[in-house]
């Protein structure tokens, strides 16, 4: 048995799962964002000086977390959703940094957390095929 196999056969089960859990997490992201966690989110863009845009911004990011979730859920749009995930999350990277930048020393790591989304987003990119 080669490590080419064993990983493979580490992995089998492990990429449905990673797929669900990613995908849960964009899904529970976005409601968060436009539920109970608008007003915290608006506070972050009015702190940042985001003025009247704040509350349709944390909307919008909201259902594109929504969305993106939802894509990857579904085998057919998972490539899609994995793609749009990666770049929204360069983009989060970037548009928190410019706005925010207290947000990179908070004590729970809102900006920290985006580099292992990434990560597990590539991975899970790598590993996406089957045939």
């Amino acid at each position: 048995m080669t490590v080419q196999d064993r990983w493979f056969a580490k992995l089998f089960f492990l990429k449905p799962l990673a797929l669900m859990t990613f995908a849960l997490f964009w899904i529970a992201t976005g409601l968060i964002s436009i539920g109970p966690g608008y007003e915290i989110g608006v506070a972050h863009m009015l702190a940042g000086g985001a003025g009247n845009w704040s509350g349709p911004v944390v909307i919008a990011g909201g259902l594109a977390d929504l969305v993106i979730g939802l894509l990857i859920a579904f085998r057919r749009t998972a490539r899609l959703g994995l793609w749009a995930a990666f770049f929204l999350s360069l983009s989060y990277a970037v548009i928190g940094t410019l706005i925010l930048p207290a947000l990179w020393i908070e004590p729970l790591g809102p900006m920290l957390k985006i580099w292992p989304i990434i990560c597990l987003n590539l991975f899970l990119l790598a590993t996406l095929e089957e045939r």
